[in-house]
């Protein structure tokens, strides 16, 4: 009732000509409706079937309707004659018109319907054809009808097959399709291996709920539509949950026709849009300015400024040239970054945040170099910059400048396991950005992590006022020898698990944690519990902050063994294809990644990149169910 009291209502001038019509060449058109001509066919194959078509000619700016119009139109229908009850309709692939907020769904210009009869056919075939058509005034329209099915007639045959490639196929388009309902919104989740380009959703309406508008989003091989739903007032539509939805998506001249059941809302990734861009671009810069005092990075700094009280006679300029060689190096290096993680985009491979920490030559690498570092600062010998590659890298003394550009790069490649909070957000938002914004994150990253070594390249009597050399530069070198001796060994560390000795988790987390998959939420959410996820990896620094600070601590730990949940861990040291999609199926980049699912949150409710005891434990108890 709710559906034809909208579609009367929407039509702003309701016409009914029922029987005033003329016959030209097989065309009918009403004396009072000269919009829109049509014409009725029908072959017969022999088969004990008849085909029939339905053509429409419309006027410019005239359109008619699929068989679900929306918000507005009713759809062609006929009204067959004895002996024919009934014709089976192949509806062609729609368009979507909005007009003053209302969207509909239908055909302009022309378009052909194929059907088919099955049954006894008579010699002429009758009915009435109820037709309605649109510009600023609608127009319901009878075309009364009666027509003799031709015999294997070559040019029907040809028209026939036409409208028929125009019509969705049953499969061939998506690899996985799937609908859910959560607070007023039908979210569609479609999965393409070759990508989406053009993609459009056509939805056949519930007899008691208007669906809106889709808004569209492409991640990847992903496409998400999100439809509000209302009951065709102000008010908000049913809960759509169980029933049965019958949809049309199309993408690029390819179209398929599915039904699927409406679950719970599959949990969508945040888009680059729910953020404001300049705030973005504030975190990267602070979570860039941050890395710096991360123990992986603070050593290279450190080193620097040794550099310079350990030189002679260093002037402003040559300071200057010195840190704006670290800073280039710096700039280089995300620039480098930010075109590999195009490439990976644009290749639809794996993206990811400290993903090169999953190389063993890139940590056998980095770990010499810091072994290198190390010993040069613990005094087994020296280096000097004119000698050879190693005493670049080392920048002790000098005027070349390639090895302080060199400093600036291995500063930023030993940044990356040591995300902050504020450069997980702006990493995740980039990730997932346009190629531009992803390219200014990138470079507001660089930014931030260069800020220390501008100063000093801007006011080189900062550094010159630094205390003069005397003992106590012997106590920096060796607490600098033994920062970079210990993200030497680290490093080393993280080589155990490329050859089969992976490292044990500490002796005070007994939590029972079992393997991360798609499959154990569903199950453990079915069984009405509660669901903790913890995504980490060996050489994440901010992983290991939230085991010893929160995820080791006796309460959390009590809360993680209660019987109603289950804990799950995704190990992300070595890639992991299945890791890396849960991940980005949740428009994350990197790790720490931690979420909450129970009968309070279907959909899972994400945790902050920098566990908190308060967090866990509240967002636990808000995630139970009514008892």
């Amino acid at each position: 009732m709710l559906s034809l009291f909208r579609q009367t209502l929407l039509c702003l001038l309701l016409l009914w000509h029922p029987f005033s019509w003329a016959a030209q060449a097989g065309w009918l058109q009403s004396a009072e409706n000269d919009h829109a001509s049509v014409r009725l066919r029908a072959d017969t194959t022999g088969t004990g079937k008849t085909q029939f078509l339905l053509d429409v000619k419309l006027e410019e700016g005239w359109k008619t309707y699929w068989r679900s119009p929306g918000d507005g139109g009713v759809a062609p229908t006929i009204s067959w004659h004895e002996p024919v009850k009934s014709a089976q309709w192949f509806w062609p692939v729609p368009q979507r018109f909005d007009v003053g907020g209302i969207t509909t769904q239908g055909y302009h210009n022309e378009v052909s319907i194929p059907m088919q009869l099955d049954g006894e056919i008579p010699a002429k075939i009758a009915g009435v054809l109820t037709l309605s058509t649109c510009k600023d005034v609608c127009l319901l329209t009878d075309y009364p009808f009666e027509i003799t099915p031709t015999q294997d007639d070559a040019t029907f045959t040809h028209d026939y097959a036409q409208a028929m490639g125009k019509v969705p196929l049953a499969d061939g388009l998506t690899d996985n399709l799937i609908a859910g309902y959560h607070n007023a919104e039908l979210v569609v989740q479609a999965t393409r291996a070759a990508g989406w380009q053009k993609p459009e959703l056509f939805l056949d309406m519930p007899d008691d709920a208007s669906l809106g508008k889709p808004k569209y989003r492409v991640d990847g091989e992903k496409l998400w539509a999100t439809i509000p739903v209302s009951d065709g007032w102000d008010g908000a539509g049913p809960d759509l949950r169980g029933r049965h939805l019958s949809l049309v998506i199309a993408d690029n001249g390819v179209a398929q026709q599915s039904q699927v059941t409406i679950a719970d809302a599959p949990v969508m990734p945040p888009a680059s849009g729910d953020f404001v861009l300049w705030q973005v671009l504030l975190l990267a810069l602070l979570g860039g300015f941050i890395l710096n005092l991360m123990p992986c990075v603070l050593p290279v700094l450190g080193m620097k400024l040794g550099s310079v009280l350990l030189a002679d006679k260093q002037d402003q300029r040559v300071i200057r040239k010195q840190f704006l060689a670290s800073f280039t190096g710096i700039m280089v290096s995300f620039m480098a970054l930010a075109l590999l993680m195009t490439v990976l985009r644009l290749t639809n491979q794996a993206v990811g945040w400290g993903i090169q920490f999953q190389n063993v030559w890139f940590i056998g690498f980095m770990a010499a170099v810091m072994l290198i570092f190390s010993a040069n600062l613990f005094g087994l010998f020296e280096f000097r910059l004119s000698s050879n590659v190693t005493t670049k890298l080392a920048t002790h003394g000098g005027k070349g400048i390639s090895g302080h550009f060199w400093q600036g790069a291995l500063a930023t490649l030993l940044a990356t396991p040591c995300s902050a909070p504020f450069l997980g957000t702006a990493v995740a938002v980039a990730l997932g950005a346009s190629l531009p914004t992803l390219w200014g994150i990138f470079l507001a990253l660089g930014v931030g992590m260069s800020l220390p070594w501008l100063l000093i390249a801007a006011r080189p009597s900062l550094a010159l006022r630094l205390p003069k050399p005397g003992r106590w530069m012997n106590w920096l070198r060796r607490i600098l020898a033994v920062m970079m001796l210990g993200s030497a060994l680290w490093l080393v560390s993280l080589l155990s698990v490329h050859f089969g000795s992976s490292s044990k988790p500490a002796a005070q987390e007994n939590i029972p944690w079992q393997p991360l998959t798609e499959q154990a939420i569903t199950d453990a959410l079915a069984q009405n519990k509660r669901v903790f996820i913890d995504v980490t990896a060996d050489w994440c620094i901010t992983c290991k902050i939230n085991k010893l600070n929160v995820l080791s601590r006796d309460d959390v730990q009590a809360a993680l063994q209660q019987p109603d949940v289950v804990a799950l861990r995704g190990d992300w040291t070595l890639p992991s294809k299945d890791i890396t999609a849960f991940l980005k199926q949740r428009g994350q980049a990197g790790v720490p990644y931690n979420q909450v699912y129970g009968p309070n949150f279907p959909e899972g409710k994400p945790l902050p990149t920098l566990l908190t005891r308060d967090a866990v434990l509240n967002t636990l108890n808000d995630a139970k169910g009514m008892k």
